[in-house]
């Protein structure tokens, strides 16, 4: 009886382990929701998010042994594939959500329009 429930709870644990790891896919359509939500973006806008996302988990994952065996490498290729994908991202935006978006990234806040005060004759 001990046994059976030993195993039982061995398995469980590690089916949780297991069912931690997502594909690329799954990683990709979870940011690009986020993003799209954030910025409100239409569906065209979402596809581009969507592929831009994929693509960059496709290429973190292929890196990914490199960061047990050479993180020099590993941390300069994901700087590059992390700053390649900002950049699409960027152009996947319309002209007024890409100056937020360059103003949030630069760490501007909006300016705040103030009111023209009308001269009286």
């Amino acid at each position: 009886m001990k046994k059976i429930l030993l195993f039982a709870f061995a398995f469980l644990i590690s089916l949780t382990i297991v069912a931690q790891d997502k594909t690329p896919a799954e990683k990709a359509h979870i940011k690009a929701n986020r993003f799209a939500k954030e910025w409100e973006l239409e569906h065209r806008q979402r596809d581009n998010v969507y592929a831009v996302y994929l693509a960059q988990e496709q290429q973190l994952t292929e890196i990914a042994p490199l960061e047990a065996t050479d993180t020099d490498t590993y941390r300069k290729r994901r700087k590059v594939i992390l700053r390649e994908a900002e950049q699409k991202l960027m152009l996947s935006l319309d002209k007024y959500q890409r100056r937020d978006y360059e103003s949030l990234k630069s760490g501007k806040k909006k300016k705040k329009r103030r009111k023209r005060k009308r001269r009286r004759w």
